[in-house]
């Protein structure tokens, strides 16, 4: 296996990694607005709530950011595989 393969194999991983966390923190606020701010209206703080809310979209947001990076570094990557160099040449652009 190349080098090559071996890297984006590793940014795949990755990226299948935190697109885990991203759903986790999507999970994580949908059961935390629906719970503790629909279901027990008047029962819960909702300014902590909120707190966490936020603290999680921020988390969210970080990750998405990092999936950004990923997937560029991937593309990067694969203009080296052999076969994107070849096709590259045979471009009518």
């Amino acid at each position: 296996m190349s080098s090559v393969q071996e890297k984006f194999e590793e940014f795949v991983n990755k990226e299948d990694d935190l697109i885990r966390n991203v759903r986790t923190c999507e999970q994580a606020m949908s059961l935390l607005k629906d719970e503790l701010v629909y279901k027990q209206r008047g029962e819960t703080c909702q300014t902590t709530v909120w707190d966490i809310c936020e603290w999680i979209q921020q988390r969210e947001e970080k990750l998405r950011r990092e999936i950004f990076s990923v997937r560029w570094e991937m593309t990067v990557l694969a203009c080296q595989f052999p076969s994107a160099k070849k096709q590259a040449g045979e471009s009518p652009l």
